[in-house]
């Protein structure tokens, strides 16, 4: 792959920052030339505002059916109907009504974002002229003296000095465009990546499988369906990426499996529990493996608040904030935590799983009999964490460390991602990458990697260090630049992409190393 026009002109000013004499003027006008045939930066203002106006389109029309729904759905439906087909029907409305508001509000922030991209386009058009201007100029006086005689090249010393400063400031000039335009160019590129996994809904919607029985059977619903507790959007069980592998199985199934889970999501009591199944199917499990989860969560599919506890560790009460706020993830009162073992990096991974396999979390938190008072207790399901915390551990170190004992305590970086890959990509697919980060530059390099990982419901894990201290968190969520950050003991952080690249990860415990050292990406 050739290189960008950006890395040629960081080459070309390095090369024309260097010395300049008379033996080497003739090579300084190649390299201004060479700059000189470098393409402006791409993009038009005028085509972006156009962009904006179907977005503002897009924006109204969703405001207008919103209000139709309103005025000509729900009004009627709530005075001619009762019963189940009014709870039923009350229901759809609310998804149809969410999915709008997800799709009104998608559209606006889109625009926002173009709106802040075209004066990032004009600047860099008129700072790359600027430059260029420079540059002409020295070109104009490099051509004249190589053109004139040896004496008056050999007194020309002025002119090849103020040829030298324009090529020096108009190339300085054209690296500084080129590289506002790209990092404005990557800022949309994942605002727009977040936006494209919050309008997920449509990924099951398109899904003609699922659109079964006159529609007793509603996708929109499915993909609506969320715990209870805080902002709708932001715990909506199905992710993006969970209803596009719940939709790649449900293409591939036999008809046998095919009419067995039909059957079973007709009988659903809930559309959070619909969802779930969907979960179960994305994690991985067969059909007769989703059939017994179903049972066991059938006689409490209409208790939002019992699935979320038992199914989904981490829920948003109150959304994202930048004050570093410690918020415990617990089931009834025990924290998700590795104690005072040195086990984060077997937490971290438990905490992942637990996040993409509901049928793992109700074995950790209901021990396979919920509803059962001697095993889904707050104790029992401490014990089971405990276990399963040092199950992990224990067959990720090898017999070095364990013959070392206290003094080799916790894994390393490299059984961190054998770790995630055995544990959490089994379930998703996406087989994680360890990368290592140890400046901001590469920090910075990698959060694209990041935020699409988790903008599409795949947790990172990742590793600080400060000197010879380590320690092992999960990236569980995203909101803008504010990541969600599990830290193993017993709590979330919201934490801006500025403290995970400038190593202030110490604004989620002053105990906590500082720096981002190595980060588990999944990828496909």
């Amino acid at each position: 792959m050739g290189r960008s026009t950006l890395e040629r002109l960081e080459q070309l000013e390095k090369e024309i920052s260097g010395s300049m004499n008379i033996a080497t003027q003739g090579d300084m006008l190649r390299l201004v030339r060479q700059a000189l045939a470098e393409p402006p930066p791409r993009g038009s203002a005028d085509e972006v505002a156009n962009r904006r106006k179907v977005l503002i389109e897009a924006h109204n029309g969703c405001i207008d059916h919103r209000n139709f729904v309103k005025t000509e759905i729900e009004d009627r439906m709530s005075a001619a109907w009762t019963g189940k087909a009014a709870e039923t029907a009350r229901t759809r409305v609310a998804a149809l009504d969410h999915a709008l508001e997800r799709a009104m509000v998608v559209f606006s922030e889109a625009d926002l974002a173009l709106f802040t991209f075209i004066p990032e386009i004009e600047h860099a058009q008129r700072a790359d002229d600027s430059g260029r201007r420079n540059l002409e100029v020295a070109e104009r006086i490099l051509a004249e003296i190589h053109s004139s005689s040896l004496l008056d090249q050999l007194q020309d010393d002025s002119l090849r000095e103020q040829a030298h400063s324009a090529a020096k400031s108009g190339i300085a000039t054209m690296v500084r465009a080129a590289r506002s335009l790209r990092d404005a160019s990557q800022v949309l590129e994942r605002k727009f990546g977040e936006l494209s996994s919050r309008a997920h809904a449509a990924v099951l919607a398109q899904h003609v499988q699922l659109t079964i029985l006159n529609g007793l059977v509603d996708p929109l619903v499915i993909a609506d369906a969320a715990v209870p507790g805080g902002p709708h959007d932001a715990n909506l069980i199905l992710t993006a990426d969970a209803a596009r592998r719940a939709n790649d199985r449900l293409a591939r199934m036999n008809t046998k499996d095919d009419d067995l889970f039909r059957g079973m999501l007709l009988t659903c009591d809930s559309p959070q529990e619909e969802a779930y199944l969907l979960q179960a199917l994305a994690a991985g499990y067969s059909v007769q493996e989703i059939q017994a989860f179903d049972a066991k969560i059938r006689p409490h599919a209409k208790d939002p608040r019992w699935l979320q506890q038992h199914l989904t560790p981490i829920n948003e009460t109150t959304g994202p904030d930048r004050f570093h706020s410690q918020r415990p993830v617990e089931f009834g009162g025990r924290a998700w935590t590795q104690g005072s073992d040195p086990t984060c990096v077997a937490m971290s991974t438990v905490m992942a799983r637990a996040e993409v396999d509901p049928l793992y979390a109700l074995e950790l938190t209901a021990g396979g009999h919920p509803g059962d008072p001697a095993y889904d207790n707050p104790d029992a399901f401490a014990r089971r964490l405990h276990d399963e915390q040092h199950r992990i551990y224990d067959d990720g170190r090898n017999w070095l460390q364990d013959l070392l004992g206290r003094r080799a305590d916790g894994m390393t970086d490299g059984q961190a991602v054998d770790a995630a890959n055995e544990q959490v990509a089994a379930r998703t697919g996406a087989e994680y990458h360890k990368v290592e980060v140890d400046s901001a530059g590469d920090r910075r390099n990698v959060l694209p990697d990041v935020e699409k990982a988790v903008d599409q419901g795949l947790p990172v894990t990742f590793s600080v260090q400060d000197g010879n201290r380590g320690h092992e968190m999960a990236i569980v969520g995203r909101q803008g630049d504010l990541l969600e950050v599990y830290n193993p003991w017993g709590y979330t952080v919201w934490v801006s992409e500025d403290d995970f690249v400038n190593g202030r990860m110490t604004v989620i415990d002053n105990d906590v190393p500082a720096n981002v050292h190595a980060v588990n990406v999944p990828r496909r």
